[in-house]
């Protein structure tokens, strides 16, 4: 059977990693001189969000899984005796650890394992979409080939949205990285009209589907996207994810997310919940709520 691997940018519930025993590749957060491994460890993540440790005046940052670290849990791996391993990372265009793993798969392929590195083509909770899907192949039996076939397909028609709660945040996350898409006249126009942008992320890139005053209002027109969808039979998997940069419980206090679980149920489409990767939290900024649909 295929073993599944996937790096810490993906939003899984900690159950789903447990139960499958799914390794974590971990990308890199430094915080000023201090730097480690993003494990997906739920009281790491919730350490980072109930203390605010994600504000624009501190010097945080995200970095690829590095090909040492990727080499290291494939090496366990195939040592264990599992000889059919798929690796699925954040989307290549976003992240070199898609290359990374890309270039460790050859090294280590070859009568003992099969290797392959798949590009989920998404991010965050699009990644944990995708991971599902992953698993549901699994059971059926196919092997590492014919999943990265279907899995790269299913991850051109993921969608992740995202809705924002601080521009100013997203606005200096992206100038650190050189990104201008969202300029000072833009965030401060938005924070003076109470207005917040819902990012849609694919994997063509990253654009605003809607701009929603008041962040309430956000949220509810985020999860109406996913609704409409339902509601209208296109998704191509009855499952959503959500994740939340933020303590998990506080998911309940989202306006539109109860509502938005009631539909679901209506709908039989299952809503799995997941605190977002630290990536997803440093770069979308504390307090963003994404989901991800697969549709039509």
């Amino acid at each position: 059977m295929v073993q599944l691997v996937v790096d810490s940018g993906c939003d899984l519930p900690d159950e789903f990693l447990r139960k499958y025993k799914i390794p974590v590749l971990p990308h890199r957060v430094s915080m000023g001189k201090d730097e480690f491994g993003d494990q997906r460890n739920p009281a790491q993540m919730s350490h980072f969000y109930t203390l605010n440790l994600l504000d624009r005046s501190r010097p945080v940052k995200t970095g690829p899984a590095g090909e040492t670290e990727i080499e290291g849990i494939l090496t366990k791996l195939v040592s264990q005796g599992h000889d059919d391993i798929v690796v699925q990372t954040i989307n290549g265009a976003n992240s070199p650890t898609y290359n990374n793993a890309v270039n460790v798969a050859e090294k280590l392929s070859g009568d003992k394992a099969q290797i392959t590195a798949v590009d989920s083509h998404t991010v965050f909770s699009g990644q944990g979409l995708l991971a599902l899907y992953t698993l549901a192949l699994i059971q059926k039996g196919l092997n590492g080939a014919q999943i990265k076939s279907r899995t790269e397909e299913f991850g051109r028609k993921t969608v992740g949205y995202a809705a924002i709660k601080d521009v100013y945040y997203l606005r200096e996350r992206g100038r650190q990285k050189n990104e201008k898409s969202v300029s000072w006249l833009k965030a401060f126009m938005a924070r003076s009209l109470n207005l917040h942008p819902i990012v849609s992320m694919t994997y063509q890139g990253s654009d605003v589907a809607d701009t929603v005053k008041t962040f309430d209002g956000c949220t509810r027109r985020l999860f109406q996207l996913a609704e409409e969808k339902m509601v209208a039979g296109e998704l191509l998997m009855p499952a959503v994810v959500v994740s939340f940069a933020g303590p998990l419980k506080d998911l309940d206090k989202v306006p539109g997310f109860k509502a938005f679980e009631k539909t679901a149920t209506e709908h039989k489409v299952r809503v799995y919940r997941s605190v977002m990767s630290l990536s997803g939290g440093i770069n979308l900024g504390p307090g963003t709520v994404s989901l991800a649909i697969a549709a039509k």
